[in-house]
């Protein structure tokens, strides 16, 4: 139907209820960013966090062990957290991180949305993509203008130097650490804090 908010995902013929809230489907991107968990650890996640029917790893590891369709169930997933929009194929340096740029991505949604969503108790995905995807001028754009530019090799304007030289921080993508990484910084700057302090 027309205008309608997909609420099940169908695998195997059999229709399944989903958590739809945008929330888990952050959560999902989440767990795509963590680099301790493998592709297909990541994949199970993302079902147990979006199937109603499932609620942890092992929920989702029995059913597939008992016929249900993991690579069609990633399918459905798929088709979901692109509100049902074919897939881009061409692999590009990401321009933003929903983690990293969460005040931005959240400040420009709600101003499309003419609310605060993060109050919100529910907001379909597909309604907060939406709004997402209706961001216009603002910092979110202008960060994600200066990354994608800087991707592409492409010569900064003499504004977006200023910016990138004054909001280094805001405007690097950090790359996600592994435990091991963090765990090593985090020595080092408890080091640091011993020396100095």
């Amino acid at each position: 139907m027309i205008g309608a908010l997909p609420e099940v995902l169908t695998v195997g013929g059999e229709d399944y209820s989903i958590r739809t809230d945008y929330r888990n489907v952050l959560q999902v991107f989440e767990a795509f960013q963590d680099p301790e968990l493998t592709q297909e650890e990541k994949w199970i996640v993302a079902i147990y966090l979006l199937f109603e029917d499932f609620s942890c790893a092992d929920d989702v590891i029995e059913a597939a062990q008992d016929g249900f369709n993991l690579q069609e169930a990633i399918k459905q997933i798929s088709w979901f957290v692109s509100a049902g929009q074919p897939e881009n194929q061409a692999l590009e340096l990401p321009t933003y991180n929903w983690k990293q740029d969460e005040q931005i991505i959240f400040s420009a949604v709600n101003k499309v949305a003419g609310k605060e969503t993060r109050e919100l108790e529910y907001l379909h995905w597909w309604t907060f993509l939406g709004y997402f995807n209706e961001v216009g001028e603002g910092t979110f754009s202008f960060v994600v203008g200066i990354r994608h530019k800087l991707n592409k090799g492409k010569k900064l304007e003499k504004h977006e130097k200023e910016f990138l030289a004054q909001n280094k921080e805001l405007v690097r993508l950090e790359k996600p650490k592994t435990k091991e990484e963090q765990e090593q910084e985090d020595a080092y700057n408890r080091l640091l804090d011993e020396v100095l302090g």
